[in-house]
């Protein structure tokens, strides 16, 4: 937009120049008219009803949506283009109608070219976590076996817990401390995990298994009656074309928590 505005300043210039020429002859005409000129071609293109303006995103639209539906790549030159013509404002909504298109269309690499380019507009929190969405969405898509991961933990109690509950957490090995899934279990002896236990967006079981990461399996059990607490933690390695895995802590696996 502030090109825009210094375009229409430098074009002045031969203007200005002419009207302090000694010469020149109704310089009030010549000034209001140019004026005028000058107002009517800015509002054309940046005003509230502007028409060239959006001629031209609608050209650049037209050009987008052809290169979706032959499910190409997006040209970097061109997406630059429609990045100088929109509004701040209103970039997260084309890239997002964008995305959404390619996707329900099927068209996966025009998908993951747009979610590369992209990226930059969703800054804030929410917006992010809108950003993390679409891009689990197109993950799935990818790979729609792992869009049903899942992690089943079964276990047997230490001797007289009968009334219990707990919770169940995997981690990334040397990874953040937050969990790609966790879920409270009571009066349960099997306790299955699924990649809506994510906190968040495509931070998940999928993930994991997909590359290959070494889970860290972390869960606590308290025996309300005994009032005791146990815990166990162990290292998971799982293989990549499983997306359903499970494991099994046996009665004398869990430790005694320190009072």
């Amino acid at each position: 937009m502030l090109l825009v505005y210094l375009l229409a300043f430098i074009s002045l210039f031969p203007i200005y120049a002419y009207l302090l020429s000694p010469k020149t002859k109704n310089k009030g005409y010549i000034f209001g008219i140019s004026f005028l000129v000058l107002i009517f071609c800015l509002f054309s293109f940046i005003g509230k009803y502007a028409f060239l303006g959006s001629i031209k995103e609608q050209e650049i639209n037209n050009k987008i949506l052809l290169i979706i539906k032959q499910d190409n790549e997006i040209p970097i030159n061109l997406f630059n283009s429609l990045d100088q013509i929109v509004n701040e404002e209103n970039k997260i909504y084309w890239a997002q109608s964008y995305i959404q298109k390619a996707m329900s269309d099927q068209k996966l690499q025009a998908a993951e070219s747009l979610i590369s380019l992209s990226e930059k507009y969703f800054k804030t929190a929410d917006e992010k976590f809108v950003f993390y969405t679409l891009y689990t969405q197109l993950r799935d898509l990818k790979f729609p076996i792992f869009a049903n991961s899942k992690f089943i933990l079964s276990f047997s109690l230490p001797d007289e817990c009968l009334n219990f509950e707990g919770i169940v957490s995997l981690f990334i090995m040397n990874g953040p401390n937050i969990p790609i899934a966790s879920s409270n279990f009571q009066n349960s002896f099997e306790v299955i995990l699924n990649n809506k236990n994510s906190s968040i967006p495509g931070f998940d079981l999928a993930s994991a298994y997909l590359n290959q990461e070494t889970l860290e399996l972390k869960t606590s059990l308290f025996c309300i009656e005994k009032n005791l607490d146990y815990f166990f933690e162990n290292a998971l390695l799982f293989d990549q074309n499983n997306h359903i895995n499970s494991y099994n802590i046996r009665p004398n696996e869990w430790l005694k928590r320190e009072q």
